[in-house]
């Protein structure tokens, strides 16, 4: 359990219909005296202007590849 969770937003790619969003989660677990902070990268692709799918990557490097490879 966590007192509070916040996503921070660090950077934006886009390439076609795929947008990769690489962003910081900091929490602060319930009675903790510091906050924990994990960097990821989350690839969504769109169709229709709707979220069609959703990959995460614990390495946000990971899905740069992905967005690389595919472009």
């Amino acid at each position: 359990m966590f007192d509070e969770v916040v996503f921070e937003p660090e950077e934006f790619v886009e390439v076609g219909d795929q947008v990769l969003v690489v962003l910081t989660r900091r929490a602060r677990a319930k009675g903790a005296d510091a906050d924990m902070a994990v960097r990821n990268g989350h690839l969504f692709t769109f169709r229709d202007g709707r979220i069609l799918s959703m990959r995460s990557f614990p390495d946000p490097e990971e899905g740069r590849k992905v967005v690389a490879r595919d472009a």
